[in-house]
């Protein structure tokens, strides 16, 4: 993108006189603190019931756990609430990894390191259920990945 600059003020070609993007508003510290706080209380309870789900899915425990109530009930039901986990411990980690890249650095975080996230919880899916709700896990977090792209606009 090209940039004229006239006496320090830089007009971009798409940029409107006094219109500031979302992206351009940096919180105060103690904002992004709470904020940080508030989402690794969130993704470690996500961690937490998702290695539960995951324990109690086992073959020798499956029939006097949770989950295997569950599943004798509805059995969607179970990788449904597997896909939402992963989910939103992806959305939270995302939220985390932004803030504290912002509240180190004063710069926001980039591409890499949510792609980092993507790519980790999708193999902690995989790893801990299975290929199909890897793939849906990945597919409503692409879907988390594109609205954080627009709200940048």
């Amino acid at each position: 993108m090209l940039s004229v600059s006239l006496s320090g003020v830089h007009i971009l070609p798409d940029a409107k006189a006094g219109v500031k993007r979302m992206s351009d508003e940096i919180p105060e510290r103690e904002e992004i603190v709470r904020s940080t706080i508030i989402t690794v209380f969130f993704a470690i309870i996500l961690l937490i019931f998702g290695l539960a789900l995951w324990a109690w899915s086992a073959p020798d425990v499956i029939d006097t756990s949770l989950v295997g109530s569950l599943n004798a009930a509805n059995p969607f039901l179970v990788p449904i609430i597997e896909i939402f986990t992963m989910f939103g411990m992806f959305v939270f980690l995302t939220v985390t990894a932004v803030n504290l890249r912002l509240y180190l650095t004063q710069i926001r975080s980039g591409w890499l390191e949510i792609i980092i996230l993507l790519v980790v919880v999708c193999l902690a899916a995989y790893f801990m259920y299975s290929i199909e709700v890897a793939v849906v896990t990945v597919l409503l977090s692409m879907a988390f990945i594109v609205y954080l792209y627009l709200l940048q606009e």
